[in-house]
């Protein structure tokens, strides 16, 4: 027997370990770059991107050019970089002409730059945004992020038949936060839907509002959480690989 307890001992440290390995051995992590520039500059942008991402390969990771469109927003456009915090960057770096002709390329096509943030990817469920290119983001002020992480993933499980094929991906702000519309509050999380376009992105609503169950008990298990923005983009441009 005391094999046998020995035995399932070093069997359990073993499992422990893998598994204290596997979930802490990738942090998922972003940084937004907002910036603001004319429209008819777009293609341009998209261009100087194209040009400088060309045959790159992301250690992990990638990067999405996005148009902001609807709701309080803090710029025109914006570039996400996202990726494993321990295996960021490129393969085969940049070099600092290589950075510099980039930048001297937007320069003269970019009116200001905005502000900057980065926090972690908590999770989605497993939909690739890119298949979903129209995208509401939530920013939220939560109080007990414990219990709110708890009460989104079981919403977000129960409510999975509702999502007609849309992405929901969510997290935190860790460096940099948003301040609310109303000056009431600064977000600490962020909750992104994405949908094929904004109509589908309506019905999706329709749909996940049918869930009065499954909503209830989410607000009644989430602890104070308060919405202080909400606004839409589209990707426009999209980089490596999310999954």
């Amino acid at each position: 027997n005391s094999k046998i307890k020995i035995m399932k001992n070093t069997i359990m440290l073993l499992m422990f370990s893998l598994f204290f390995t596997f979930s802490f051995s990738q942090t998922p992590s972003f940084t937004v770059y907002y910036f603001n520039a004319e429209r008819s500059n777009e293609g341009e942008i998209a261009a100087a991107y194209d040009d400088f991402f060309d045959g790159v390969e992301f250690k992990s990771g990638g990067a999405y050019l996005e148009r902001m469109d609807r709701g309080n927003v803090d710029g025109s456009h914006r570039l996400v970089r996202f990726g494993d915090t321990e295996n960021w960057g490129l393969v085969e770096p940049k070099t600092r002409e290589q950075w510099a002709k980039h930048l001297s390329d937007l320069d003269p096509l970019v009116e200001s730059r905005g502000p900057r943030y980065t926090g972690r990817i908590l999770g989605s469920n497993g939909v690739d945004p890119v298949t979903k290119p129209y995208i509401q983001i939530y920013d939220l002020d939560v109080s007990n992020p414990t219990k709110w992480l708890a009460a989104f993933s079981k919403l977000i499980d129960d409510t999975k038949d509702s999502a007609n094929g849309g992405m929901v991906v969510y997290g935190t702000y860790d460096v940099g936060t948003p301040i609310g519309v109303n000056r009431d509050g600064t977000a600490t999380h962020w909750v992104a839907l994405g949908a094929n376009n904004l109509g589908d992105l309506m019905m999706s609503k329709v749909e996940g509002e049918k869930y009065v169950d499954e909503w209830t008990e989410y607000h009644q298990t989430k602890g104070e959480t308060k919405i202080l923005n909400h606004y839409s983009l589209r990707i426009l441009k999209d980089y490596g690989a999310f999954n």
